[in-house]
């Protein structure tokens, strides 16, 4: 970002871009909310709690990976039953409504877990939707994936919806066995298939755009000034 302020403060349409995939999962019914927190934790902390007083943080001391990073935030979740939301915190365009559908969705999965895909206008860097007969098998990250995988289309938005049991059962055993030598919560597809179904849900590119540049952030500030006129969040 050419900053030396955490990604997720950086404001959009005037407020910090985290504040509003956590607005978007209140929105969709979540009655609690667990903030990962890492780079500039305290900051970060501070700006969510000004905005959900009753938000809840996790420390990521060390950057190990996705997967890793959900394992912190259970450990928040101690006494939680049912589904989990997982977020990313720099896509501030995503939209209650798909979340709704996506909670659905990993209700009605055998396995208990659902994930958004998308199909962006460029797949570099996104890692690729695998499917055998229409349905989900894997997720693999461009650096692991083979020519033949890397040209498939559909990409995941890291966005996934799953049952805590799932998460607390699964995630202590995946490896990282990968390019990154990180754990990957990616991963955890593969282990979910063999429970059963796991469910996308597809969103559109502009909907699940992340933030990683300023030029991306100031598209996306402009997107959502329009889509929400001049208010902040």
């Amino acid at each position: 970002m050419g900053s030396d302020l955490a990604k997720v403060l950086h404001p959009v349409a005037g407020a910090p871009m985290v504040l509003y995939p956590l607005q978007a999962a209140v929105d969709a019914g979540a009655g609690e909310l667990v903030v990962v927190v890492g780079h500039q934790a305290e900051r970060v902390r501070d700006a969510v709690a000004r905005a959900f007083p009753r938000a809840r943080f996790a420390l990521q001391a060390e950057q190990r990976g996705t997967g890793h990073a959900v394992l912190c935030g259970l450990e928040a979740l101690a006494e939680h039953r049912g589904a989990v939301l997982i977020l990313s915190g720099d896509v501030p365009l995503l939209r209650a409504a798909t979340l709704e559908a996506l909670a659905a969705a990993a209700g009605r999965s055998p396995a208990g877990l659902a994930l958004v895909t998308f199909e962006p206008p460029s797949v570099t860097g996104y890692g690729r939707i695998l499917r055998e007969r229409g349905q989900v098998v894997g997720i693999r990250e461009e650096r692991d994936a083979s020519p033949e995988e890397r040209a498939i289309r559909e990409c995941n938005a890291g966005i996934y919806c799953a049952d805590v049991d799932l998460l607390r059962e699964e995630l202590p055993r995946l490896g990282t066995d990968n390019a990154q030598g990180e754990i990957y919560l990616t991963d955890l597809v593969e282990r979910a298939v063999l429970r059963g179904e796991v469910i996308a849900v597809s969103a559109s590119a502009q909907e699940v755009a992340g933030i990683n540049t300023p030029e991306q952030l100031a598209t996306i500030d402009a997107l959502l000034r329009k889509r929400r006129g001049s208010s902040t969040l």
